[in-house]
């Protein structure tokens, strides 16, 4: 079965910071390859994701397979997740990568948990805007403006425009706020 010989055109990398006892920490490379396929496939020949591990013991190249391109690289980033640690820990040492150890490849960056949390505190504020436009009577305006911010919410925020986004009459999420409102209305 063909299998690629090289790592090809990188389509993404990452360093990492090698860190034994009592000596200097050292530097090591992931590389990923495009996914490929065999030049003249045949039916069921699979897609292979080359990944280079350079830094940790001798310089590898792994060949890893997937039935399409994207199972192909998803694999692969997963390989690598799994055997780093295992490979460093047989040399002694630990991985790390902006001071997390346990997801080398798929971590959780103090700027994603940051956007994610900002993100749902938007969309909460504006569900609790639209309970308010809805039950107070303030004129024509209030409700257009309530179906659009409802269509925003309903979009998880996915709009550049939220009047782009079909409105939506689908109930929204009870929050603490909401049923306060409710109760005293």
């Amino acid at each position: 079965m063909w299998r690629p010989r090289a790592l090809g055109r990188v389509i993404a990398e990452r360093t990492l910071k090698l860190e034994r006892p009592r000596r200097r920490s050292t530097v090591v490379h992931v590389k990923f390859g495009c996914p490929v396929r065999a030049p003249r496939p045949e039916r069921g020949d699979p897609w292979w994701c080359p990944v280079q591990i350079s830094g940790l013991g001798q310089r590898r190249l792994e060949k890893v397979p997937g039935e399409d391109s994207l199972q192909a690289l998803i694999l692969a980033l997963e390989f690598a997740c799994r055997i780093l640690p295992v490979e460093a820990e047989r040399a002694g040492a630990h991985l790390q990568w902006l001071g997390e150890r346990e997801n080398l490849v798929f971590a959780n960056t103090f700027m994603s948990g940051m956007l994610a949390r900002n993100l749902e505190n938007c969309i909460t504020g504006l569900a609790n805007a639209v309970d308010v436009l809805e039950n107070v009577r303030s004129g024509r305006a209030a409700k257009p403006l309530a179906r659009r911010l409802r269509a925003l919410i309903a979009s998880g925020g996915h709009s550049a425009d939220p009047r782009r986004v079909k409105p939506s009459n689908r109930d929204l999420q009870p929050t603490a706020a909401n049923a306060m409102t409710r109760r005293r209305g």
